[in-house]
């Protein structure tokens, strides 16, 4: 019998010390098994025994077969990209049958992958909201028309009339200039005191009416736009109209060219100047009493003064004018 057999039956005779781990199952219990030993002086196994270890062997194999699919996953990913690389990191059933275990981690590899993949490709797209979509709120037989723009592209604000950033424009356009137009927005101000507003308006209608309006809200913008557009489509309807205003503001009576402030104005809108010359003639010359101030301008007439007595008047000179139509 060798020295290493004689130490290890003297080893198992010894009662009152533990039993020590065989040291051929693994190279782990074979490392603490020597440890053991050197600590207690005995001697070690002679140089020359070749004891295999299987297990070790089986394992330096596995970590082989995963290291050469390792590389060829690298080199095939490099060449062919991530769909060749997929298709060749997967071991074939053949690899299988010889190592179940190589077979799992090289799924879990592969099937890891799979949803950051998906999510790369499959990314949720934003869909369009419509409050963002710009949109035509109506438009005319006359032509009149408007728009609503919700956040404007950042390139297309210079197209309009005035360079402010807001979260929505509002536009109304119409090839006629008339008086009533200003009477009505003057109206939409007052519903809307946080409206801002850009203006092209000619007394003569030579240009085109443009009314730009601008609000932060978008809702609120479109609710005063449809509004107004509903005013203007209605009375545009009409031939013969008269707007009155109490107390108007500031704003109105500078669109109207008047120099002071008035307790009422009105006009008669539909005539033409020699029209209008006509019915005041016939109205001065039976109520020289009345009080009244006008103008005369090419398309309308304009009173004011005294707002019971500018209402008065008014009234009287539409049913002249719808008699004379």
């Amino acid at each position: 019998m060798s020295d290493f057999m004689k130490s290890i039956v003297q080893e198992v005779l010894k009662p009152n010390q533990k039993p020590k781990e065989n040291p051929l199952f693994s190279g782990e219990t074979r490392f603490a098994y020597s440890k053991s030993m050197a600590g207690n002086k005995y001697p070690q196994s002679p140089p020359n025994i070749d004891r295999p270890n299987y297990q070790q062997k089986n394992r330096q194999k596995n970590l082989s077969f995963i290291k050469e699919e390792t590389v060829e996953h690298s080199e095939s990913k490099r060449s062919n990209k991530e769909f060749a690389a997929k298709n060749e990191s997967v071991p074939s059933e053949k690899d299988y049958s010889k190592d179940p275990l190589a077979m799992l981690q090289t799924l879990s590899l592969v099937q890891g992958k799979q949803p950051t993949h998906q999510q790369r490709n499959h990314a949720p797209i934003r869909k369009n909201n419509v409050q963002e979509e710009s949109q035509l709120i109506g438009q005319t037989r006359d032509g009149m028309k408007a728009w609503l723009y919700s956040n404007p592209y950042s390139c297309l604000l210079e197209n309009f009339q005035r360079s402010i950033k807001s979260n929505a424009i509002g536009v109304i356009t119409s090839p006629t200039c008339q008086p009533g137009q200003l009477f009505l927005l003057n109206e939409l101000l007052r519903e809307y005191p946080t409206m801002k507003y850009f203006l092209t308006w000619d007394k003569e209608s030579k240009q085109c009416l443009v009314l730009e309006l601008y609000e932060e809200n978008v809702e609120l913008l479109k609710q005063a736009l449809k509004i107004l557009f509903k005013r203007l489509s209605q009375h545009s309807y009409k031939q013969i109209q008269v707007y009155q205003a109490h107390s108007p503001s500031p704003w109105l009576t500078k669109q109207l060219d008047l120099k002071t402030q008035v307790d009422g104005v009105a006009v008669l809108e539909g005539i033409e100047k020699y029209s209008a010359i006509f019915l005041l003639d016939r109205l001065l010359k039976k109520s020289q009493d009345k009080n009244i101030h006008y103008k005369i301008e090419k398309n309308y007439l304009l009173l004011h003064g005294y707002y019971e007595i500018v209402k008065e008047v008014s009234e009287e000179l539409l049913k002249q004018a719808e008699r004379l139509s």
